[in-house]
């Protein structure tokens, strides 16, 4: 375990995570500043904006991974997604502080963890899209896919009045179907990303 901590800091460390993880908090900074009354008079609707931004740049950051890092290795795909979460973790503080001010009906419970089970399922679908791209030699496609495949969720649950897979609805408003299907995609994700590898697999075999 603490192997896999020393891995996740040095991933942590990477120019690519360092330029993101700046660039997300510097978006969540960005919509507190704009959004935050400057009138006491006015409602503090400011946790509503964050949270539909905050989980946006989630989702577009896990399916952009995943797609990309569907090719590599079983280590680096998990290392990443797990940077990833740790996104979501040392974002909490800002939804934290915009929840107390705005005092949605939404719990926070929801507020919290929505996020986390988003990201690690948007990595999964990613993996799973950058997977197909590239059996169809069109891994070329992927800057729009990513977008678009986002896109497509969110109108798949605009066509059935329904949220399934729309992270901006879900975000505000607690949906029980949406936790469901995306806990599963969340759980089918972990169980690829902690597979053992198959060398493993066959060395336990030849033991017994």
């Amino acid at each position: 375990m603490l192997k896999l901590f020393e891995a996740l800091e040095e991933r942590l460390r990477r120019t690519d995570m360092v330029q993101f993880l700046t660039l997300f908090f510097a978006v969540l900074i960005f919509v507190i500043l704009t959004r935050w009354p400057t009138q006491r008079s006015v409602p503090n609707e400011t946790w509503f904006a964050l949270s539909q931004t905050r989980i946006t740049v989630l989702a577009l950051l896990a399916l952009g991974y995943g797609s990309v890092y569907s090719l590599f290795s079983q280590r680096d795909r998990l290392l990443t997604c797990l940077a990833l979460v740790s996104f979501v973790l040392m974002s909490i503080p800002f939804d934290i502080a915009t929840f107390a001010a705005s005092f949605p009906a939404t719990p926070l419970w929801w507020s919290i963890s929505l996020p986390l089970v988003d990201t690690v399922a948007f990595f999964g679908a990613g993996l799973f899209l950058g997977t197909t791209l590239s059996f169809l030699r069109l891994r070329a496609l992927l800057p729009l896919a990513v977008p678009a495949l986002l896109v497509g969720f969110i109108a798949f649950d605009l066509k059935l009045q329904q949220n399934f897979l729309n992270p901006l609805t879900a975000s505000i408003h607690p949906s029980a179907p949406h936790l469901i299907v995306m806990s599963a995609i969340a759980l089918a994700t972990g169980a690829v990303l902690f597979k053992p590898p198959l060398h493993k697999l066959r060395s336990l075999r030849s033991r017994k």
